[in-house]
């Protein structure tokens, strides 16, 4: 080899290593997949271990149930691997399963797939220890109404959602809680007024027009049953005063008379019919006497003749000025007491004043309210229900009533009527609860809403709302068959108590479900089912 090439070789060999190198380097990463492997493969005899990994499902292929329907308990032979649910029972490559309007498995009684029907198969139930951690719960608001499809023609309880291992569940921000079993009420809702009890307020008149003589009660002031709260001078009770005086005193004269004639017509100085007209004239004074007394008790004033015949006249006429009067204002009114014939306001219950509309001098008269009596301590409250709720109410069901505006002031009570007739322009049923309120809390005419207690289980499975989700046509929750493998479940609702719901059928106490995460797990099982299926349309 002469210089010239041994030159060359000099000059152009490194660029033709480096070439070489990256052309080695390249074939060498074609064939083993851009991996390096460690060193103890590299100088390992023994051949490679390929990787367990579903690149499909990301999971490893020795535990993926899509790949392998076997480790569910599936039969291999009648698999559909796109969808991850039974061939035979696959919807979306065989629609025409749902010529019949309903899937082959479906529990017609209860509302859920044959295979998850807690009620009629509660072997299927998987229960398992509650977990270590529990996620906190928040309410959430109340779904929005939406148009069920048919859930029988859905075949989204076929499916699985399974993650790589424990560890990539937890990293996903999945949440477990236990169903739990606890008293479920039901209630209605109605929104409500507070009103004063109909059997706790009196509105006071005046029985017979008049003047405003003196006020004794005013607005606030505490009275007991048959306090005077005002004295009205009417003429028509001095009629009636008078008009009893009057009678008495004839009944008295005509009795003397009789008890003279009747002592002669015994000695033969007087006849049979001067006897019988004497004693008709009796009969007749007693009745004016029945009569007068009558007025004073159609004027509100307690009166008995019994317990005035015998009187000598000052103390009659004294008795009979100061009807309906207690001695603490007879001695308060003395003499004055002369002026007309004075009607006393009594009050008939025991309560606070509420309202007073008269002032002294003023006229009044009988189609006039001049006071109001109420008893706070007893409210009561009209309630306006639905229509389509009015059936569930009865008699002496459970009420919570909470005014706007202060929910200190709840109080509970009991119904005690409900009405039998549609209001013409809220077309809403009126009913009506007696409230305790010994605090005084409760305002009239306060607007709040009311809840009435028209069912309670004892015993009801629940979860916590955030762990239902709505896939388009169905309510699921998602079930933990393994650590890494959750199932959902189609489920049948109850009331919503706060944070929690009733589950009717679908679940069992005892079993584990997701809450904090369902969403995402949702989103996965939608993944199978989009532009086909309930999801396309």
């Amino acid at each position: 080899m002469n210089a010239r090439w041994i030159d060359r070789i000099r000059r152009h060999g490194p660029n033709a290593a480096v070439l070489l190198l990256i052309a080695a380097m390249g074939w060498w990463g074609h064939r083993s997949g851009w991996k390096v492997s460690r060193l103890s493969t590299l100088w390992s005899r023994s051949a490679p271990v390929e990787e367990d990994w579903c690149p499909t499902h990301n999971v490893p292929l020795s535990k993926c149930i899509s790949c392998n329907p076997a480790l569910r308990g599936a039969n291999p032979a009648d698999w559909c691997k796109e969808h991850g649910m039974p061939e035979s029972r696959c919807i979306f490559c065989h629609p025409d399963i749902l010529k019949s309007g309903k899937a082959v498995d479906w529990c017609a009684q209860h509302g859920v797939p044959e295979s998850q029907c807690t009620i009629c198969h509660p072997d299927i139930a998987a229960k398992g220890p509650p977990p270590e951690e529990k996620s906190d719960v928040t309410v959430l608001p109340p779904d929005s109404p939406r148009a069920e499809r048919n859930p029988a023609s859905c075949s989204i309880h076929e499916l699985r959602v399974q993650f790589a291992s424990v560890e990539s569940v937890g990293k996903a921000g999945i949440r477990l809680e236990t169903v739990e079993e606890r008293p479920m009420p039901e209630f209605v809702r109605a929104p409500g007024e507070i009103q004063y009890g109909q059997d706790a307020v009196a509105r006071l008149s005046a029985r017979s027009p008049g003047i405003a003589w003196r006020i004794l009660k005013g607005l606030g002031d505490w009275v007991r049953k048959g306090d005077v709260l005002a004295l009205v001078a009417c003429a028509e009770a001095g009629r009636a005063r008078a008009d009893l005086i009057q009678a008495l005193a004839t009944r008295e004269a005509r009795e003397r008379t009789f008890k003279r004639i009747e002592t002669s017509a015994e000695s033969g100085f007087r006849t049979q019919g001067e006897l019988q007209e004497a004693e008709a004239s009796v009969h007749a004074a007693r009745i004016q006497v029945m009569a007068a007394e009558q007025a004073l008790r159609n004027l509100g004033l307690p009166v008995r003749a019994e317990d005035l015949t015998g009187l000598p006249d000052e103390r009659l006429s004294e008795e009979v000025r100061f009807l309906g009067l207690t001695d603490e204002i007879r001695k308060a009114l003395g003499k004055d007491a002369t002026e007309g014939g004075l009607l006393p306001m009594v009050s008939p219950i025991e309560g606070v004043v509420v309202s007073r509309e008269v002032v002294v001098g003023e006229a009044v008269d009988s189609t006039r309210t001049l006071f109001v009596v109420a008893d706070t301590g007893r409210m009561c409250v009209a309630l306006d229900v639905r229509l389509e709720d009015a059936s569930r109410l009865s008699v002496g069901q459970d009420v919570i009533f909470r005014p706007d505006g202060d929910a200190g002031a709840a109080a509970s009570g009991k119904v005690t009527w409900v009405g039998t007739a549609v209001d013409d322009r809220t077309r809403t049923v009126k009913a009506r609860a007696d409230l305790e309120n010994p605090e005084g809390r409760l305002l009239a005419h306060t607007f709040g809403s009311a809840r009435v207690k028209v069912r309670e289980t004892p015993n009801a499975a629940v979860v916590p709302e955030r762990a239902i989700q709505w896939e388009g046509c169905c309510r699921i929750v998602f079930v933990r068959q393994t650590p890494e493998i959750f199932q959902p479940r189609k489920v049948r609702l109850g009331v919503r108590n706060g944070e929690f719901r009733e589950i009717l059928v679908g679940l069992v106490p005892g079993e584990v479900v997701v809450t904090e995460g369902s969403a995402l797990l949702k989103s996965e099982i939608l993944k199978s089912r989009l532009g086909v299926g309930c999801a396309g349309e």
